[in-house]
């Protein structure tokens, strides 16, 4: 059983290297190159177009644990090869194979690294030697495949590749991803913006592997990475990811105790509006978990925009009971929907000048019905005696 845990571990970072390795090699070309395109599992597992015509096919692979050394017998190289000669007539194409394996200091394969001094029959003859004399049944109709293409072909074929060893593991991208986007993030902002990179990149390889999105090019990375660098400047705060995800009403489980949700219940509240309010309240929670972790914002400062929350709040609540009052109206529950709409509607409050996400602001609106940072709002006109009531009888 443990080594069957350990073989779908190692898969799934794989495919996670190449998911991942890909946004890194679209972020070494985008500023020189915008119009590059990028496609994922099409003719290789990441390719790069010009103008709808591939130029550059790239195998990744990725070795948990101590890197070991890819050499002329390994099984990921002859792998390797076998796609691209599958591929047939593959002329004008840069052949690459991306491992965090090492080619061994007296390989011969040190000649297919980018900016060696290539000798080509020297890798063709160490490749034939090692196809012919091989005993590894898995590459056997890999390497009589080599065998087959003749001198000329197989020269032409080690012509165009390259070889990148010693690339990030799965748990080294971050800092990848740091070097490659260095001129772009605010100092200290690190880690907080692989985060960001790396939630919107996941959400592109998915569209790209379902085929919903053909293509992803250098200045679509460009646009994102400056937007992820406008929302950590100071006077907004990022979005997490896993914020936008979508939620159903099964998220009503987490909360149906608590007071926030009662308070909702005693105004009547339909059973869409309510789970709506309680994702408000979950989104808002996760939110400002998120800016906490990265350091974005500061407690004080939550604590500073809730107090600004319930003074606006208070201003509406007691308008809307002074008025309720005056007319002789008898219709709390009905009231109590009116004050929360109106918050919802007329509140002006922002955390930052440009953060101004109304889902947030809903969102800690039932935070402080729950009676978080120190205060406590309600919707009901008679919240303050319902509550008494209810933590007595608690």
């Amino acid at each position: 059983m443990a080594t069957q845990g350990h073989s779908a571990a190692g898969q799934a970072l794989g495919y996670f290297h190449q998911c991942m390795w890909a946004v890194v090699e679209l972020g070494r070309r985008a500023a020189a190159e915008p119009s590059v395109e990028l496609r994922l599992e099409a003719l290789d597992d990441i390719q790069f177009d010009d103008h709808g015509s591939p130029r550059e096919l790239l195998q990744t692979k990725h070795h948990i644990g101590a890197a070991g050394s890819i050499t002329t017998n390994s099984t990921d190289l002859w792998r390797t090869l076998n796609v691209w000669l599958d591929l047939g007539n593959t002329r004008n194409l840069v052949l690459r194979l991306v491992t965090t394996q090492r080619i061994p200091d007296d390989s011969p394969l040190q000649g297919l690294r980018i900016g060696a001094d290539r000798d080509t029959p020297q890798v063709r003859a160490a490749l034939v030697s090692a196809a012919t004399h091989s005993d590894n049944s898995v590459t056997a109709r890999w390497r009589q495949k080599f065998l087959d293409l003749g001198s000329t072909a197989q020269e032409e074929l080690i012509d165009q590749i390259y070889i990148d060893d010693r690339s990030s593991q799965a748990p080294e991208f971050d800092q990848e991803l740091s070097r490659t986007f260095r001129f772009a993030i605010p100092v200290g902002k690190e880690a907080v913006f692989a985060h960001l990179i790396k939630g919107w990149w996941a959400g592109i390889c998915v569209q790209l592997l379902a085929r919903s999105l053909t293509t992803v090019t250098g200045y679509d990375l460009l646009v994102q990475v400056n937007d992820i660098a406008d929302q950590l400047k100071s006077d907004t705060l990022p979005v997490d990811p896993a914020v936008m995800q979508a939620y159903d009403e099964s998220i009503q489980d987490l909360y149906k105790d608590r007071p926030f949700v009662q308070q909702l219940l005693w105004i009547a509240l339909d059973n869409t509006r309510l789970w709506k309010a309680i994702r408000d309240y979950h989104r808002a929670y996760t939110q400002r978990s998120f800016w906490l972790r990265y350091q974005l914002l500061a407690e004080p400062e939550l604590d500073r925009f809730a107090f600004r929350l319930h003074d606006e709040w208070e201003q509406i609540f007691d308008t809307r009971v002074a008025e309720m009052a005056r007319r002789g109206r008898t219709d709390a529950e009905w009231v109590g929907q009116e004050i929360l709409e109106a918050m919802a509607r007329d509140s002006r409050v922002r955390l930052r000048e440009r953060f101004d996400e109304p889902w947030f602001s809903r969102g800690m609106f039932h935070a402080l019905a729950d009676g978080e940072f120190g205060q406590r709002i309600g919707w009901h006109p008679d919240f303050e005696a319902k509550l008494e009531a209810l933590l007595t009888n608690v």
